[in-house]
């Protein structure tokens, strides 16, 4: 469990990081692909936490 929330805290605050100064430029195109290519890490990275657990 504490990988899992380990995961989750470190990807929000790459999110929390980085979304502010994406929209501040204006740059919507790279803030959808920036979200995309993160949520895909996030969810790959979850399946292997959940993974060692088996």
């Amino acid at each position: 469990m504490l990988k899992f929330l380990m995961m989750v805290l470190i990807f929000a605050v790459i999110f929390a990081w980085e979304i502010p100064q994406l929209v501040r430029k204006g740059e919507m195109k790279e803030l959808v692909v920036f979200s995309f290519l993160a949520l895909i890490g996030l969810a790959l990275s979850i399946l292997m936490v959940v993974r060692s657990f088996i």
